[in-house]
């Protein structure tokens, strides 16, 4: 399926969730659905099987699920399942996500750095660069320790690569 696609899917459950207030809900089960898909090969196995026929599936997702998650989410597992995208619930659940942080002026960023950060200090990265892009911030740290010192910040497509790996190879290139 292409992007376009599981956009598509993702424009119209957000639009759902948020004619009925559920953002935070629909996103939360979305997740807790993908979430279960990847962490059981199993289950895994016999959703993105192509030849296990669309009502088997739809009973093993009533059995593990409904009682679990939203109308929303469980219907629109239904719709995937009907039209053969349930393979794609892991890319559509990241593109409603992105709708999702949009509508409530949130990014994401990944914040790469040689050493665990405080919370302090991701708070002060969230708090600067927010500012910048006029958005709240929700920070992730991600330890690499081959970055040297410094810092890596991914916000969407854009790359704020303050490493000193990069700056030692920047250095030996004006040699």
């Amino acid at each position: 399926m292409s992007g376009g696609v599981g956009k598509r899917y993702a424009r119209a459950l957000f639009e759902v969730a948020s004619e009925r207030g559920k953002i935070d809900q629909v996103e939360a089960d979305l997740g807790a659905v993908v979430q279960a898909v990847e962490q059981n090969a199993d289950l895994s196995k016999i959703l993105l099987h192509p030849h296990i026929a669309a009502g088997a599936k739809q009973s093993l997702v009533d059995d593990l699920f409904k009682s679990h998650i939203s109308e929303e989410v469980h219907n629109f597992l239904t719709v995937l399942i009907e039209n053969g995208r349930e393979a794609q619930v892991a890319l559509i659940h990241q593109a409603f996500v992105k709708l999702a942080n949009e509508a409530r002026g949130i990014a994401d960023a990944v914040v790469t750095s040689a050493h665990p950060l405080s919370a302090e200090e991701q708070a002060e990265l969230a708090d600067k660069f927010g500012q910048r892009l006029n958005k709240k911030l929700r920070v992730t740290n991600v330890v690499d320790a081959s970055i040297l010192g410094g810092i890596v910040i991914q916000i969407g497509d854009r790359l704020y690569d303050g490493s000193m790996k990069t700056k030692l190879e920047l250095f030996a290139h004006q040699q």
